[in-house]
């Protein structure tokens, strides 16, 4: 099987659109004002890392993503950021092992792919409008 970066993304974008109750989703990012439907999902291909190695040893690239999440309430009287919680445990669900399994491949696609460095959560507490910024890394042993 030849694995790509393409194969890739898609597959992260569909394990993360199907964990939550998202209204807008996307591969390229949109800021949350042009966003009417939400909660939505932004899937952002961010950078790679390709560490040093020994001559003839195969390559493991990181590829770093970013999913970039919008939720707003309805309910001036509840905070934001109660639907958006819910989402990021979609998320981290998502890329949770499946069972019987000790990492979560998307599908045999990658090594691993997880949740790694710091969320950046603005909870909405002055407009209403949550946001959350999540950093994911896949790791990949051989790309085209």
């Amino acid at each position: 099987m030849i694995i790509t970066r393409e194969s890739i993304m898609q597959a992260l974008f569909a394990l993360l659109t199907a964990s939550g109750p998202y209204q807008t989703t996307g591969r390229r990012l949109q800021l949350w004002t042009q966003i009417a439907a939400q909660p939505a999902l932004f899937l952002r291909h961010s950078a790679e890392e390709y560490p040093a190695r020994p001559t003839r040893i195969p390559p493991k690239t990181t590829i770093e993503c970013e999913a970039w999440i919008y939720s707003k309430t309805g309910d001036p009287e509840l905070a934001p950021d109660i639907a958006l919680n819910a989402l990021l445990d979609g998320v981290e669900l998502a890329l949770a092992p499946p069972p019987g399994e000790e990492a979560q491949t998307l599908g045999g696609l990658v090594t691993h792919c997880w949740v790694e460095g710091r969320v950046e959560i603005h909870p909405g507490d002055l407009d209403n409008q949550a946001i959350a910024v999540v950093p994911i890394k896949m790791l990949v042993p051989t790309l085209v």
